[in-house]
């Protein structure tokens, strides 16, 4: 069974309902809807899709991905550089003059300096600053290319002040809300309170069950990661963005950090950006695409996401179908020591990693009832190399356990962890959804409170009655 998961972006390349199906049918089961090209009539159809197939397999996790706060040049006529050719961005919503580009937002240029880099179009352009002067800083062009109206602009390794939640995020929140999104991901945090802003913004609008995942893609972010992870459900490593504000050689070992300090307080982990960035064209990944994949396996992420390949390339579901591939070779090779233990304060924990352990020396599968999530994050921190089965009575627990490395959830919503019975109750559910065979051993692990871990019993499947 694999363990790493599959996130996969729906677009005008992959949202028609028999490919949804065929991505399903392929063992997908987190989808996410980009809100920066946001067409609510469509995503609500797409998410009436996404539930109707839900009910006909597990559950189903719907991600809303904000965009966020960007800076966007202004309007002028596009015109071709070269590297060494002088261009002026300048304060302003538009301009005619030749090699003049706007920029419509003053503080952009409180926080330029000369020897920065400005990077357009997320880094596809690249501009030396030689100069700055009021509202305005020349620069020389470091690689050829056109400058186009409307494209993104950043100064690589600074955050310019800007708003959280954008007004345009509130619409997206409020729709996602309203549609049922399962995640919703913050994008360019740089803060812990940026996430409690979020979850005041759900808490105020009923949703405080809609779990967010912070997209580290700032220096600010990185430097506040163990602030930001306590505050959220989950992690998203923003590969992109974080060249934008760290030189490319960095980004493995950025990669590796955010990975582990996610681990170390049980909080999935996605990684993100490129990973079969060829297939967008190409039936086939390349080999450098399939080191990186198992790479990001090997440094122990939870799941890994595909945007353009499946949201808008030719071959969606052939990028699924290799990244499977993959992703089963990497999980044969033994596992990195990580070296992540319990908080042996905490009882719970080490119940948990316990549990895991095991659960590897009697090679048997882990039955885990969890009400609110708590039990199956323990358990996916200590990364079992055998399945886990995560039975909860809450639908929206079940759909954020899909984000956890090695757990399949299952939707018992008849179940109550006060019940005499709940072993034998989350067998025959195991057994129904031909997760367990008859002759295999079975670690059972549970809580008596809400939130704790603390019943384990161990148990050979006899019957598949």
């Amino acid at each position: 069974m694999q363990r790493t998961k599959i996130v996969a972006t729906l677009g005008p390349a992959s949202w028609s309902e028999e490919t949804i199906k065929r991505l399903i049918l392929e063992g997908v089961r987190i989808f996410r809807l980009n809100f920066s090209h946001a067409d609510y009539e469509k995503y609500k159809e797409i998410v009436d899709t996404l539930r109707k197939f839900e009910t006909q397999t597990r559950p189903i996790t719907i991600l809303g991905d904000l965009q966020g706060p960007v800076i966007r040049l202004g309007n002028f006529n596009s015109f071709r550089v070269n590297p060494g050719d002088d261009v002026v961005f300048v304060y302003a919503k538009e301009t005619a003059e030749s090699k003049k580009v706007p920029v419509p937002y003053a503080p952009f240029f409180e926080i330029v300096k000369e020897g920065n880099e400005v990077l357009v179009e997320g880094g596809a352009l690249t501009f030396r600053v030689t100069k700055v002067g009021t509202g305005e800083a020349i620069c020389q062009a470091v690689v050829e290319g056109v400058v186009k109206p409307r494209k993104t602009v950043t100064i690589r390794g600074k955050d310019v002040p800007l708003p959280t939640i954008t007004e345009k995020d509130m619409k997206d929140i409020e729709f996602a809300v309203k549609a049922g999104f399962d995640v919703i991901a913050l994008s360019f945090v740089r803060k812990p309170q940026d996430i409690q802003q979020l979850r005041d913004t759900l808490f105020d609008l009923g949703a405080e069950d809609v779990k967010i995942m912070a997209k580290i893609e700032t220096r600010s972010a990185v430097e506040s990661l163990e602030s930001i992870l306590q505050l959220s459900d989950a992690v998203l490593v923003a590969r992109g963005d974080l060249a934008n504000y760290y030189e490319l050689e960095e980004i493995y070992r950025l990669q590796n950090f955010i990975i582990r300090e996610a681990r170390k307080q049980g909080k999935p982990s996605v990684v993100a950006t490129q990973l079969l960035e060829s297939m967008i064209n190409n039936p086939i990944p390349t080999r450098s695409e399939v080191v990186d994949v198992i790479t990001a396996v090997r440094m122990g992420a939870d799941a890994l996401m595909l945007a353009g390949e499946t949201a808008a390339g030719k071959y969606p579901v052939e990028s699924v179908v290799w990244l499977k591939k993959i992703i089963t070779e990497a999980e044969k090779l033994p596992p990195e020591p990580l070296d992540i233990t319990s908080d042996k304060a905490d009882l719970y924990e080490s119940i948990a990693e316990g549990v895991v352990l095991l659960s590897k020396i009697i090679n048997a599968k882990i039955i885990a009832f969890s009400e609110k999530g708590n039990t199956a994050r323990r358990l996916s921190k200590f990364r079992p190399q055998n399945p886990v089965i995560l039975i909860t009575n809450d639908l929206k627990t079940a759909r954020y356990t899909n984000l956890m490395s090695g757990a399949t959830p299952l939707y018992y919503p008849e179940i109550q962890k006060t019940d005499p019975e709940i072993f034998q109750k989350m067998l025959a559910k195991a057994l129904e959804n031909s997760l367990v065979n008859v002759g295999e051993l079975v670690v059972f692990t549970s809580g008596r409170r809400r939130g704790s871990t603390d019943l384990v019993s161990v148990e050979r499947v006899k019957t598949s009655e």
